[in-house]
């Protein structure tokens, strides 16, 4: 068929303000995005929002105006192979030649689209409106399971939480978890992960660990009046904490500084099948780090600890992977929330990581930036040496 067939399908579609949806799949090159999907939405008016795969990530862009719809589909068609449109009428399977040309095949659609809802009401584990005995001592919620207007950023964070944690549950074994929380403070998220390890009817242990006895007492006190067994929290350090039992799940959320580091480091020790990090501040790599190309973005201070923290969190996770572990940097919480925003998640794996990869990508930041080492690397640097080139 002629390359304007499915062009001239879509401009009718658009004229006609009909909803539909677009599959791009197979791309010809790797360094394209794996799949692109074309959806219509409904907000004020209706547009229509592009997503793009990349590894483990997902890229939104919006069009407003259809004739930016069509111009897409012309110019992105040309990187893949195979195209899905999608009707409530009919189906068109696309084979989308280099030279232009496509081979259609329609078959009577096998579902309705609708236009999408734009921001859909998000579909948290905790729902508000239904009172949660754990958020309503913490103060986050009443007793009506209406959620505190000053604590709804929390509420937020918690079931996010929550999300990213029920996404790993594949990851860990089956049978008694072991877990430890480092840095646990007042334990919010700590008592959330029980919440939701005791819903999904699991056996496990949790031990919450923070610096600050009196926060300690006051964890003990509530998880003891809300019947939380199996959950206690100790006085502790990081670093020096001691274990001789396995431990399926390290927890480090907002740890300061070199602390992340400290946490990282044990729980690659103990041989953690999941790690879950949120980085708090971070200052070891400010004086250190340096760039002849970049002098204008690291004589600001501000940009200079961006970058700085940044860096640190990528050399984080390329020393995972040199260690096993699959390593993904993901957004915790909207930005608008925290600027502690990033989240580290490790999954250790049965078979070897790519370590010479790993290890290329740590030295390159290292030289780019006119690093040596810093806290994470020294402490495991006896524990990889036969892992990595020298640096």
């Amino acid at each position: 068929m002629t390359k304007m067939v499915l062009t001239s399908v879509l401009q009718k579609l658009l004229d006609e303000h009909q909803a539909f949806r677009i599959v791009l799949s197979q791309p010809r090159q790797k360094s394209a995005d794996s799949k692109k999907i074309l959806s219509t939405k409904q907000g004020e008016r209706w547009f229509w929002q592009e997503e793009s795969f990349r590894k483990q990530q997902v890229f939104h862009r919006n069009f407003m105006e259809p004739n930016d719809v069509v111009l897409w589909w012309l110019e992105q068609k040309a990187f893949y192979k195979q195209a899905l449109l999608q009707t409530s009428i009919l189906d068109y399977h696309i084979i989308l030649y280099s030279d232009g040309k496509e081979k259609i095949i329609t078959q009577t659609a096998k579902r309705e689209v609708l236009a999408e809802p734009h921001n859909r009401k998000k579909n948290y584990w905790m729902q508000e409106g239904q009172a949660v005995d754990f958020l309503v001592m913490l103060g986050i919620m009443n007793t009506q399971g209406k959620v505190h207007h000053q604590k709804y950023d929390k509420f937020k964070q918690i079931n996010r939480y929550l999300e990213i944690v029920s996404d790993c549950i594949p990851d860990l074994p089956e049978g008694s978890l072991r877990i430890v929380d480092f840095g646990c403070g007042k334990s919010y998220l700590t008592f959330a992960l029980y919440w939701l390890l005791h819903k999904m009817g699991r056996q496990f242990q949790i031990i919450g660990l923070d610096l600050k006895e009196e926060v300690v007492t006051d964890c003990n006190r509530i998880a003891k009046e809300l019947h939380f067994e199996n959950l206690q929290f100790q006085t502790g350090d990081i670093a020096s904490w001691q274990n001789d039992q396995s431990i399926d799940l390290v927890v480090s959320l907002h740890a300061c500084d070199t602390a992340t580091d400290a946490a990282l480091t044990q729980a690659i020790r103990w041989n953690a099948k999941v790690i879950l990090a949120v980085p708090c501040c971070q200052h070891e790599l400010f004086s250190e780090i340096s760039d002849e190309k970049q002098t204008a973005l690291l004589r600001h201070g501000i940009l200079r600890e961006r970058l700085s923290s940044l860096v640190t969190d990528a050399l984080r996770a390329e020393l995972l992977e040199v260690c096993g572990y699959q390593t993904q940097i993901m957004e915790f919480i909207d930005l608008e929330h925290t600027p502690k925003n990033l989240l580290i998640r490790a999954v250790k794996q049965q078979k070897k990581t790519n370590l010479a990869e790993a290890n290329r990508n740590l030295e390159s930041l290292l030289h780019r930036y006119g690093l040596q080492k810093w806290s994470m690397f020294t402490l495991l640097e006896k524990d990889i040496k036969s892992t990595m080139s020298p640096l």
